[in-house]
């Protein structure tokens, strides 16, 4: 008796895997996140998506209809997904007493959205898994009405503290930000404080301690905005120096030139005094070289 049960059981298992899946969950896209991509806390080398508590979670799923045989409708009835802390949220575009056709071959995008519990919920020290449902109904063409659930498990989702959201977007920004070459020694002290402060940071962060990875990180970033002012003064004052050497060189040049200008006019009245000195001593001399006139011829006795 044991023995017969076993084979129906085995042969319901294989039915149940033989069963075509007719709706296919194709992607589904997290929109809105906190921080997308690989968080080292939780020592993942795959993306995780994560927001932070309190806040409106959103997620895009696409459902594809795969069956090539549904010519008379296949109408999807639910898409929905639970998570592993318990709850389920359902997408509002589609229901049982509201379904949407979905033609052959043809996707359709549901939206789903959600509030993100708080930490003590949902914990944020590690990754969770949820799994996406599509649920459908269709006539083949013997007219069988035909019923299914799609699912696909997911393993990526993260939910941030307020702390540790805050950290992230100040180590998102200390990343992304622009050095320039620093010129100013107390800029270049404090970018070096800024960096030890960073690693502080990350350090705090990789052990969970995200209150204090946020005040390093915030310590950092102060750091980094002073070192940036502290450049601009100084360039400024640089500036400021060049500007004044240069005009002090453009005065000098132009009190040379004044000089050089007064020096050729002496040179020119020079000239001109040469020049009449020379006159004055060519009329002199033609006048010592005028020729006496001749003696008065004396009469006869």
């Amino acid at each position: 008796m044991k023995k017969a049960i076993f084979v129906v059981i085995a042969f319901l298992l294989v039915a149940a895997a033989l069963i075509p899946a007719y709706a296919d969950v194709s992607t589904r896209t997290w929109l809105g996140t906190a921080y997308t991509g690989v968080d080292k806390y939780y020592d993942q080398s795959t993306t995780v998506y994560a927001y932070q508590e309190g806040t409106t979670a959103v997620v895009a799923v696409t459902v594809t209809n795969s069956n090539a045989t549904s010519t008379k409708g296949f109408n999807v009835t639910s898409v929905y997904m639970s998570f592993d802390w318990g709850s389920t949220y359902t997408s509002t575009q589609v229901s049982a007493a509201n379904p949407l056709q979905i033609a052959i071959g043809s996707s359709r995008v549901f939206f789903i959205n959600f509030t993100v519990p708080n930490t003590t919920t949902a914990s944020n020290r590690y990754i969770h898994s949820y799994t996406i449902y599509a649920t459908y109904k269709m006539a083949n063409s013997s007219n069988y009405l035909l019923s299914g659930t799609y699912s696909h498990f997911y393993d990526d989702f993260v939910v941030y503290s307020t702390d540790q959201a805050a950290a992230m977007d100040l180590l998102r920004i200390i990343t992304s930000f622009s050095a320039p070459t620093w010129t100013s020694a107390q800029a270049q002290i404090l970018s070096n404080m800024a960096l030890n402060e960073t690693s502080s940071g990350n350090a705090y962060y990789a052990e969970g301690n995200f209150t204090r990875a946020k005040e390093s990180y915030t310590t950092a970033l102060d750091d980094l905005n002073t070192a940036l002012s502290d450049e601009q003064s100084y360039e400024s004052m640089q500036q400021d120096l060049q500007t004044q050497t240069t005009q002090a060189q453009i005065a000098s040049m132009n009190a040379y030139a004044s000089f050089l200008n007064g020096f050729s006019t002496l040179w020119v009245l020079l000239g001109i005094g040469w020049v009449l000195l020379g006159i004055g001593y060519i009329i002199k001399w033609l006048r010592t070289k005028r020729p006496e006139a001749p003696a008065a011829p004396v009469a006869p006795a």
